[in-house]
Order: structure tokens, then sequence, then C-alpha cells
């Protein structure tokens, strides 16, 4: 798991908060911070519950499944390694907690607010990575 989590460091360059996450990705799972002490749902993972205030955490698997909650597409400038117009979501997932992920795996006119989503994990490069698609 180190060589997983050293490969992900120099791709996401990214902080220790999101290991559990990018390591679950590399599994093809979605996982989310959960406090320890109250089960709140927290993403993107944070030191503290803002709920009770806890610094104890952990991760948990999600199902995968939600609804688009709100997108915006982006046009302008190119990223390399992704197509353009590339659409962006965040989707309330079924157990309450949103995340932002891409939802390229969609045609534009199948994108509206209130669509039923799943996950699709895949690889943009070297980074493990997720988007949604149409359930």
């Amino acid at each position: 798991m180190a060589e997983i989590t050293e490969k992900r460091h120099k791709a996401a360059c990214s902080s220790r908060d999101y290991d559990f996450f990018y390591e679950g990705l590399e599994d093809q799972r979605l996982m989310v911070q959960h406090c320890s002490d109250c089960n709140t749902l927290r993403h993107p993972p944070e030191p503290m519950c803002p709920h009770c205030h806890s610094v104890h955490s952990g991760a948990r698997e999600m199902a995968g499944t939600g609804t688009i909650y709100s997108y915006a597409v982006h046009y302008h400038p190119p990223l390399p390694g992704f197509e353009m117009p590339h659409p962006i979501g965040i989707v309330e997932l079924d157990e309450g907690v949103r995340i932002v992920a891409g939802l390229d795996g969609m045609a534009l006119d199948e994108i509206a607010i209130g669509v039923p989503v799943k996950a699709e994990y895949l690889r943009r490069g070297e980074l493990a990575t997720l988007r949604f698609r149409r359930a």
C-alpha cells in the first residue's frame, strides 16, 4: 500500500488527509471520512468533525450511487487529459454526503439536477479517479 500512496502523492500532490480516499479509488471503492464519535459523514476530509468537534475519524465505503445536486460545464481553457466540454457535478450520494466529480461519462443532454447516477472508476494517467454516469 505504501507504493500506491507514494505514487498517488506524486500524481495528485494531495495531503495525507486524502490517502484513504485515493487508496480506495485504487481498489475501485468510494471512501468517505466519518466521525468515529457521532458517525457524521464528511467530504472533503477535515481534521475535526463540524458536528461534535471530535478529532477521531475513520473511512467508510459508500455505495457509489446518488443524484446530481448541481453541475457546471467547463469549456475553456482546455484541460490536459480531458475532452472538452468537460461537465463537473456535485453528486449527493445516497448516504447523504455530497462529492464533486466529473460527469464526463454522460452526454451533455443527459445531465440535469435530480438525475440518478453511479460511480465509475477509471485512471487518468497514473491517478485512479472516478466519474459519474447515469444509473
